[in-house]
C-alpha cells in the first residue's frame, strides 16, 4: 500500500508541521503513528517523503506525533525531497460555472486528468457567479483532488472572470471553443491531428444557455476555432470533463 499523502505548501528538509486539517485527517482519521511513512506536495512540484516524527510530548502509549506546543499539530521527518518539471503541455478551461456539487465535481475530475488551469469565465448566459469563499472551498477541492491522484502541480482556479479578461489570460495559447454545430471539427481526431505541437491548449465551455452571438464572434476574432464533442447537448460539468479526458489521453500517448 503506497504511504498516505498530505499537502504541506512550505516544503524543506529536516523537520516540517502540518496544519490543523492535514495533522487531525494523519492523527483522526488515519490514526498515523511516529515512524510511519508519508508523502508530502506543496502544490508547486515538490513532493517530499518522510516518516512522522516524534516529540517529546508523545505518550508511552505510542500517540500520534504533536508539535511541542501542543497545539495536536503533526510533523514530518523529511528524507527526500524531489523536483517535478511542469508538464511540458497545458490545459486551460475557460468554463461557466455550474450549480451546487457540480462544480466542485468539474473541479475533481479536471484536477484528476491534469488540467492546468480553471478559469471560471462569466457569459451573457451565466447563470452561477461563484464569490471569493466559493474559489477558496474548489481550492480545496483540488488539493484533495491531488492528494488522491498523486499530481504535483495544483490546477490554477480563478473566479468570476469576464470573457475579454480570461482570453487575456490565455493569449498565446491555441484557442477552441466547444460548439455543438454540425460543421465544427469533432474534438478527439482535432487533438490527434495537433498532438505533435506540444504547448498550451484552451478551450471555451460555455453556459447551459449557449454562447451570444456577440460571444462566439468575439471567441473567433481571437483565433477560436469550434470543435464539437458529442453528437447531444452535454452538461458544463460533462463537457469539461470530456475535453479534459481526450486531452489527457492524447498527451499520454505523445
Amino acid at each position: 500500500m503506497e504511504p498516505p499523502r498530505f499537502y504541506c505548501p512550505v516544503l524543506a528538509p529536516g523537520v516540517v508541521t502540518l496544519d490543523a486539517g492535514e495533522s487531525q485527517h494523519a492523527r483522526r482519521s488515519l490514526r498515523l503513528r511516529p515512524g510511519d511513512d508519508v508523502v508530502l506536495l506543496d502544490g508547486c512540484g515538490r513532493i517530499a517523503f518522510g516518516t512522522l516524527a516524534g516529540s517529546a510530548d508523545v505518550p508511552a502509549s505510542g500517540a500520534p506525533a504533536r508539535s511541542r506546543r501542543g497545539d495536536n499539530a503533526v510533523r514530518v521527518a523529511v528524507t527526500d525531497l524531489r523536483e517535478c518539471a511542469r508538464p511540458a503541455c497545458s490545459l486551460t478551461l475557460l468554463v461557466a460555472a455550474c450549480k451546487g456539487p457540480r462544480l466542485d465535481w468539474l473541479v475533481e475530475k479536471c484536477t484528476e486528468l491534469g488540467v492546468s488551469r480553471l478559469v471560471l469565465t462569466r457569459f451573457e448566459h451565466s447563470v452561477v457567479h461563484p464569490g471569493p469563499q466559493h474559489i477558496a472551498r474548489l481550492r480545496r477541492t483540488a488539493i484533495e483532488a491531488c492528494k488522491q491522484c498523486g499530481r504535483a502541480w495544483l490546477p490554477v482556479i480563478d473566479g468570476g472572470i469576464a470573457l475579454a479578461d480570461a482570453l487575456a489570460r490565455v493569449s498565446g495559447s491555441t484557442l477552441l471553443v466547444a460548439h455543438p454545430d454540425a460543421d465544427a471539427a469533432p474534438l478527439g481526431p482535432w487533438i490527434a491531428a495537433h498532438q505533435a505541437q506540444p504547448g498550451n491548449l484552451a478551450v471555451v465551455i460555455g453556459p447551459e444557455g449557449g454562447l451570444s452571438s456577440a460571444e462566439l464572434a468575439a471567441l473567433q476574432s481571437a483565433g477560436g476555432q469550434l470543435v464539437r464533442l458529442a453528437p447531444h447537448t452535454l452538461r458544463i460539468e460533462t463537457a469539461a470533463l470530456a475535453v479534459a479526458a481526450v486531452w489527457a489521453a492524447s498527451a499520454e500517448i505523445a
